[in-house]
Order: C-alpha cells, then sequence, then structure tokens
C-alpha cells in the first residue's frame, strides 16, 4: 500500500477517534457532574471538528508549509496531496460527528 492512501485512512481514523473518544469522555464527565450527557455529547460534536482535523493532520504549520513549497516550486501534485489529507481529515471528523448525533438520537444536519 503506498504511502499516500497510508496516510489518508490514518488521518481519517485519526480525527473520526477525537470525535468519537472526545464525545464519549465528555458525556461521561457530564454525567459524572451532573450535567445532562447528551446534550454536552451533541455540542462537544460541533466545537471539536476543527480540533480534530488539526490533530489528524499533524498540526496544521506542517502543511501549510508544504502547501507553501508546491506554489512556489510549482509543485502543484504536494498541494493536491495535502489538500485531500485535509479532506480525508475533515471527513473522518465529519462522520464521527454524525455518528454521535446519531446514537445520541439528535438531529443530523
Amino acid at each position: 500500500m503506498s504511502r499516500f492512501i497510508f496516510t489518508l485512512v490514518v488521518d481519517f481514523f485519526v480525527a473520526f477517534g477525537v470525535i468519537l473518544g472526545g464525545c464519549l469522555l465528555g458525556g461521561l464527565g457530564a454525567f459524572l457532574v451532573v450535567q445532562p450527557p447528551m446534550t454536552t455529547m451533541k455540542l462537544l460534536a460541533d466545537k471539536l471538528k476543527i480540533w480534530a482535523v488539526v490533530a489528524a493532520i499533524g498540526g496544521s504549520v506542517d502543511t501549510l508549509s508544504a502547501i507553501e513549497r508546491g506554489f512556489w516550486d510549482n509543485n502543484h501534485s504536494e498541494i493536491l496531496k495535502q489538500l485531500l489529507f485535509i479532506f480525508s481529515a475533515f471527513l473522518g471528523a465529519h462522520t464521527g460527528s454524525l455518528l454521535i448525533k446519531w446514537l445520541i438520537g439528535g438531529e443530523i444536519k
């Protein structure tokens, strides 16, 4: 399997895991302090998306510098790869968010 496909799959599942883990543990924390866990999980599913993407791509600075290098060196394939990594991470975060909303019986938008 190529390194590119491997990175796409790993980025997807890291972002997915950040959302799932953050929401489930956040809901547990809300339960322990006598707050509504389902409401907390729904709020966290939306708030954690950007952090899940950043965690999955390993920090935005490396990605932005790779895009910049690709732009100045006229290497469009590097720019496309980095954008696909970001998209894969976003897709994982969004899928995790939809799964959490589905599990708690919330409205899926």
